[in-house]
């Protein structure tokens, strides 16, 4: 049943990215427990089949109950099981529209080319240009953020245009209660990921776009930053006018800050103090910092540069790990902007790959792109909160054989300070997970230990030829190459359990990792292992008839991650694989769903692809996918979706899909309101490719487009429940 509120209104270039390595949605290339089980996962070091007794008597006492016995609208769950949702059944690919549960509704929030300000013209898909472009929401949504705007400092802020210092403090000692509660005005953050001229303009030419729609695609990548009202029917309402409405772009300044702020590999000839660069690109999944400002992550940048075979060898080799193409890019931008340009100015390159910080409760403040945590694709910006108050920001870097980072704050959050909270994330330690193998070859589970990326004189970094923290900032992955990191099958979104402080890692898929022991492949410029190892553990994941050739891990997995004492600034921990995910219908995909032996019987839902990750308020994890229907094996093709499993108790791993998104398109973003009543998410690049060409949002006129949304329970109970 497809549910939506009666007002819901009712593409192919190829990019090539990290050496074909990965690819974009919709390419051929990349068609689209009880306490006592958690203290052995604590300390990860005891067989997995010892805790076969508990999980599998949990399993059983899940599958004792019939689904008959369900609550009405709800699913067969445990005491204590707070997901009683319907089971929403997998889309083919032939429903016309996003399905959730029958007590659920959804509605459209805004979508690409909205107006976000008076006087901006409405959208028009044959006259697009880059003026109107900035002052309309942007394409492809992808992270999704909510911030509660209290009444004070919404009137502040408009009286006098400006965060004044006293208000600030006031947002940072009360933002860290009322984030989880309810609020009827809101501000939303939204990031627009990446374009694609074939969905953009009609009548596109890859081979030979036009100054106009280049320089529109700057202006459609970036963030917006809205304000957001609920009214008495519980729909969300973009409140034009708002003081706090913002469009950040490929264009808007951005400030440097950190270690390489003012280094001379920074410095370009339109800004020869290395302190200010134009624009964020490629703003991926991201996080919120426990002072209520933004965190927004710059992954696939290197696709929009060209001509990297001509810069000189001194900066080619800060970039050989994350190399942008040798000659023209399949972009092009480069043909009308310089600064995209290598041959013109080398330098730009080092200016993009970084996490950027922003205040959306101060319209003025400007987007700064903190280089302490290094330089990569970012997925991902989690925080957490050491014993002493210092800050861990976890990032994954979103490309096969790549690695999960950690950044830990050498100064400590001040709840009654926010000014000063707002540049804890220039000074600190940032690390890199190497996964270690526990005492039982095959269980799937082990320690490991946070890797320092900080040079000192005569260490392993100096060794290597580094000489100083600025490069090691500015070549992250090599030098997390020399202290030996694991590389995962490529790390996503990072989230941290609110209840449990476990932290739960997105690893999307791996379709090179096909080798057999002793096998390695050259990827992302530098050889490595092709073989399965303990937190990558497939290499076949379906039977494509050799029985000599493996498929890679083609379906993902999701990776537990427990530091030593709960401590986010510890350097070792203990993990686990929570889910390998596939249809465990099918034995191929060797799927697992925490410990239940039947996932089968107990209703697990098939997923594929998980990508980004939220935590309810009862700590169960929400994930959404990237590329189910492209999953080659048996027992996909269907849509991507929303996906919410416990991750404690009885029903532990008892996943079952709660939305079902529109054929051809990517879910992005979960987030909850702070009272848990409304789960937002964003449709990226809905109806994309040659077997969707129906438009979405139904009734919009045109073209598809990306979207925010939100979906709500009909009689305003929690989502889930």
């Amino acid at each position: 049943m497809v549910n939506t509120d009666p007002e819901v209104e009712p593409r192919e270039e190829k990019w090539e990215d990290d050496g074909f390595v990965d690819n974009l949605p919709g390419t051929p290339e990349r068609p689209t427990a009880s306490e006592s089980f958690q203290s052995v996962l604590r300390r990860a070091i005891t067989r997995r089949t010892m805790v076969q007794g508990s999980a599998a008597t949990a399993a059983t006492f899940v599958l004792s109950r019939p689904a008959e016995a369900a609550p009405a609208g709800g699913n067969a769950g445990e005491p204590g099981d707070s997901l009683t949702f319907r089971t929403v059944p997998t889309g083919d690919g032939s429903e016309p529209d996003i399905r959730v549960p029958p007590n659920y509704r959804y509605q459209v929030i805004l979508k690409w080319g909205d107006p976000l300000f008076a006087g901006a013209p409405e959208f028009d898909v044959n006259n697009q240009t880059a003026a109107s472009q900035s002052q309309q929401f942007g394409f492809n949504a992808d992270l999704v953020l909510w911030y509660p705007l209290q009444r004070r400092v919404k009137l502040a802020v408009e009286s006098t245009g400006q965060l004044v210092p006293a208000v600030d403090r006031f947002v940072g000692s009360t933002y860290p209660i009322l984030k989880n509660l309810f609020s009827r005005r809101a501000l939303m953050v939204v990031n627009h990921e990446y374009t694609k001229g074939s969905d953009m303009f009609p009548g596109y030419s890859s081979s030979n776009p036009t100054r106009e729609q280049v320089e529109t695609e700057i202006e459609a990548h970036g963030f917006s930053v809205v304000e957001v009202a609920l009214d008495f029917s519980r729909k969300w309402n973009f409140q034009m006018g708002s003081a706090f409405t913002r469009r950040i772009t490929g264009s808007s300044p951005h400030e440097i800050t950190g270690p390489l702020r003012g280094d001379d590999r920074m410095k370009t000839s339109a800004d020869p103090t290395g302190t200010e660069v134009l624009g964020c690109l490629n703003n991926c999944a991201g996080g919120k910092t426990p002072w209520g400002t933004i965190l927004t992550c710059e992954e696939n940048f290197d696709q929009y540069f060209g001509n990297f075979d001509s810069v000189d060898q001194d900066t080619r080799r800060f970039s050989t790990r994350i190399a942008a193409p040798g000659g023209e890019s399949g972009r092009k931008w480069e043909r009308f902007v310089d600064r995209f340009d290598l041959s013109t100015d080398a330098n730009e390159y080092h200016r993009f790959g970084y996490i950027v910080e922003i205040d959306p409760y101060d319209p003025n403040d400007t987007p700064k792109k903190r280089t302490a945590l290094g330089r990569f694709k970012h997925e991902g910006a989690s925080s957490a909160l050491a014993p002493d108050n210092r800050v861990a920001i976890y990032s994954g870097d979103d490309a096969r054989f790549e690695y999960v980072y950690k950044f830990v704050s050498n100064g400590s959050y001040d709840r009654n300070n926010r000014a000063a909270n707002k540049s804890l994330l220039d000074d600190g330690v940032l690390y890199v997970a190497r996964f270690d193998a526990g005492s039982t070859v095959g269980d799937e589970m082990g320690t490991g230990e946070w890797l320092p990326l900080v040079w000192h004189a005569g260490n392993a970094l100096d060794q290597a030829g580094y000489t100083s923290q600025q490069e090691v900032l500015l070549d992250t992955r090599g030098a997390a190459d020399v202290l030996g990191a694991t590389p995962m099958d490529r790390p996503e979104d990072i989230e941290v359990n609110p209840v449990s402080n476990h932290v739960f890692i997105a690893l999307t898929n791996n379709s090179r990792r096909d080798g057999d022991p002793g096998d390695t492949r050259i990827v992302n410029g530098r050889e490595v292992s092709s073989a399965p190892n303990e937190a990558n553990p497939r290499n076949d994941t379906f039977d494509n008839g050799d029985p000599n050739d493996r498929t890679g891990n083609q379906h993902g997995h999701v990776i537990e991650l427990i530091e030593d004492n709960d401590d986010a600034a510890a350097t070792t921990f203990t993990w686990n694989i929570f889910v390998k995910c596939g249809d465990p219908a099918v034995p191929a995909h060797d799927t697992r769903f925490a410990d239940i032996a039947d996932p089968i019987a107990a209703g697990v839902s098939p997923i594929s692809d998980p990508d980004n990750l939220v935590h309810d308020e009862n700590g169960n994890l929400w994930i959404s996918t990237d590329g189910m229907f492209f999953s080659g094996s048996a027992g996909f093709g269907v849509n991507d979706g929303i996906f919410a499993v416990p991750v404690t108790g009885a029903a532990r791993g008892v996943l079952r899909q709660f939305l079902s998104s529109v054929p051809g398109s990517e879910v992005c973003g979960p987030e909850f309101t702070g009272d848990n009543r409304q789960l937002f998410c964003a449709i990226q690049h809905p109806r994309d490719g040659e077997a969707f060409d129906e438009i979405w949002p139904i009734g919009a006129a045109d073209v598809s487009r990306p979207a925010l949304i939100a979906v709500r329970e009909v009689f305003s109970r929690k989502i889930g429940t």
